[in-house]
This record gives structure tokens, sequence and C-alpha cells, in this order.
């Protein structure tokens, strides 16, 4: 299996020649491009968006409203600003992208810990303490969702 860095430039690249992801004119805006995180707990997948004010990189995730209602949210954790993106070659602009998609693929990776009973990497949204993901703590604890 290929390394995760190699994965994520191959995909930029491939953005770089189906989407003009540098182009603010040409791409669509807030139609965000999904990369999976092939192999790695749930697969998570990280995402980059293009708005008005530049490339904006985070992730999809749950976020429990009123601690019981799961709603699909998009968290964002980087921008590259068209201004800035400009200002570089095109291979500097693939360096930046990579940068900044491999700063948020580590963040969310962060956010994945072992249960201390089943063992499985969890996100954060998913664990009822630090170390028990939600199914062992129904199984362990009682604790209905």
């Amino acid at each position: 299996m290929k390394p995760l860095k190699t994965k994520a430039n191959e995909w930029i690249y491939l953005l770089y020649d189906q989407c003009s992801i540098n182009d603010k004119e040409k791409i669509i805006m807030d139609c965000p491009l999904y990369f999976k995180l092939e192999g790695f707990a749930d697969e998570p997948v990280v995402y980059i968006r293009a708005t008005h004010e530049g490339l904006e990189f985070g992730f999809e995730a749950t976020k429990w409203l009123d601690g019981h209602t799961p709603f699909p949210y998009m968290y964002k954790k980087h921008t590259l600003k068209w201004a800035d993106l400009e200002k570089l070659s095109k291979g500097e602009q693939q360096e930046a992208i990579l940068n900044l998609l491999m700063k948020t693929i580590s963040s969310r990776k962060r956010q994945y810990w072992k249960c201390q009973y089943c063992g499985g990497k969890i996100a954060i949204e998913h664990r009822f303490d630090p170390n028990t993901c939600h199914g062992c703590a129904s199984e362990n604890f009682g604790v209905i969702y």
C-alpha cells in the first residue's frame, strides 16, 4: 500500500488536472472535494473546498446537538487565501496544498483514540469518555444512546 502522503500528493495532482483547483474563476464554490483516509479506523474523510476567501481544508464529523442528536458537520481547520496561492508557482501551490492537507489529516487522526474494551480506534465524537467508545459504554456501563 502506498504511503498516505504519496496518495495525497497524487490526489492533488489529479485535482489540478481535472478540477482547476487553483483557479478561483473555474472551480465550483462550496463544493467540497473529499480525500478518504483508507485503511485508518472508520476511514474518515478530509476535504478541500473553494470559498470566496480561498481554499478551505477540514474534515467531516458528527456534531451532537443538545447532546443527543447527531448532525453531520464540517470542521474547518485551515485556509489558503487566493491572494497567497496566486503568488506561487504551480509546484509551490501543490506543495502548499499538500502541506495543509497533511496538517488537516494529522489533526483528524489525533482525535482517534483506542477504546479500552474493544481496542478499536474511535473518533472523539463517538466516545463516552477518553478511553471508552459509545458501544462499549452501553455494554459495560449500561449507557443508552
